[in-house]
């Protein structure tokens, strides 16, 4: 029989299916919370070795015709196929399914290919995408409670072989940044939101601490590490001197004292091999306002926040984690003022009273408050050439002063 995509999908679909029969029973998780789990049990399609291969080639998973055409003839066959934007590293789609699945009209569909959507020149490792999202949204959904105002999206199907995953529409709701952005936002509504987020993510890192299971479902995933280490790290030097500085940061050059230099060279040394060192340590991994959707009500109060885009969820540094929230929050009310500078600082503020980080962990968190400055702070159009070199050089003293201050 030939191994068409849609005897595929459906071979997966039974698979899982059966995981879930086995072993869907709701269990306690670590740390008191009730469990309750959607699939318990990873489906991998691999087709066999024997298989005569359909002479049609694969459909192009790039193209929602494409996952029409993947789609057709399995439990999940869609009427429509809407692509999504907002993420640049994978392909995502809405699918309007023909027949109800799980109670759901709609689900989405998250397709990785050899490479970053956005940036074709970019490889990644099509694991990295795939399935280490998986192992950690199938883990985390495990962990939550029913009713937790943050959650994350669940998970119907993984196809390994052609690295899909099917999950929850999450439906209608804004990333926190764009919310922010856009003044719609209470500051009540804002500081529920960063109250909210702030106790999720410390709850996570808790039970991520010590972890065994979680920490070794994704310890593969050496390129996020990497990644992490790279892009805000290994870069900080060469952002403020050199030919590789940013246009903005060039003419003139950025008066840094070679002092400083030596500190940031320093710091952005330790803290690299800190982070590809890190193993007992789970971290979601890609923590910032753009990967929290944000659902209010009615009334325009918090009602659900769904964190998403796991794919580069590892052992990480809690703090370096943290940083990137704070980072982000930051450049939103120190950029846009008029816009978001009260809200962005009520978030902010009742984000880190929720999440009570101790010295150490704080210690990391400024340093990459700063190292996010600094790398982003020109790279990013948050403003003009003169605001762009103030936000990187108050980025060069967060590094320098507070490694100074704890040391």
């Amino acid at each position: 029989m030939a191994d068409t995509p849609p005897s595929r999908l459906n071979a997966a679909a039974a698979r899982w299916a059966a995981g879930r029969d086995a072993g869907g029973q709701h269990a306690q998780a670590q740390g008191g919370a009730h469990a309750h789990a959607d699939a318990s049990a990873q489906a991998h399609d691999k087709p066999d070795a024997g298989a005569v291969h359909a002479e049609a080639p694969a459909p192009d998973l790039a193209t929602a015709d494409g996952v029409r055409a993947y789609l057709a003839g399995t439990a999940f066959a869609s009427a429509g196929v809407e692509p999504l934007s907002g993420g640049t590293a994978n392909f995502v789609y809405r699918l309007q399914l023909r027949t109800p699945h799980a109670g759901h009209a709609t689900l989405v569909l998250k397709h990785a290919k050899g490479y970053v959507k956005d940036y074709p020149g970019m490889a990644f490792d099509v694991g990295r995408q795939v399935s280490y999202e998986v192992a950690a949204l199938q883990r985390v959904h495990a962990w939550l409670p029913r009713d937790a105002v943050v959650t994350v999206p669940a998970v119907f199907l993984f196809d390994e072989a052609a690295h899909v995953i099917i999950m929850e529409d999450i439906g209608a709701g804004t990333d926190l940044k764009t919310l922010l952005k856009s003044g719609n936002v209470s500051p009540a509504a804002a500081a529920q939101i960063g109250a909210a987020a702030g106790a999720f993510l410390g709850a996570l890192h808790r039970w991520g601490t010590g972890n065994k299971e979680v920490c070794a479902a994704v310890a593969g995933n050496e390129q996020a590490k990497m990644l992490t280490a790279w892009a805000f790290y290994e870069r900080m030097e060469s952002t403020l001197v050199g030919p590789n500085a940013p246009p903005k940061l060039r003419d003139p050059p950025l008066d840094v004292s070679e002092e400083d230099l030596v500190a940031v060279r320093r710091i952005a040394e330790e803290t690299a091999r800190a982070c590809l060192a890190v193993d007992d340590t789970f971290v979601m991994g890609d923590f910032w306002p753009g990967n929290l959707m944000v659902r209010l009500d009615a009334a325009g109060a918090l009602e659900r926040i769904y964190v998403v885009d796991w794919e580069l969820a590892k052992a990480g540094l809690h703090g370096v984690e943290l940083g990137q929230f704070c980072a982000e929050m930051h450049l939103l009310r120190r950029c846009l003022p008029e816009l978001c500078g009260v809200t962005a600082s009520a978030a902010l503020k009742a984000f880190l009273d929720a999440y009570k980080p101790d010295d150490e962990v704080a210690r990391s968190a400024v340093v990459r408050w700063g190292a996010h400055m600094v790398v982003l702070g020109a790279r990013v159009e948050w403003g003009d050439k003169a605001l762009s070199r103030a936000v990187v050089l108050e980025g060069v003293r967060y590094v320098v002063d507070t490694v100074s201050l704890f040391d």
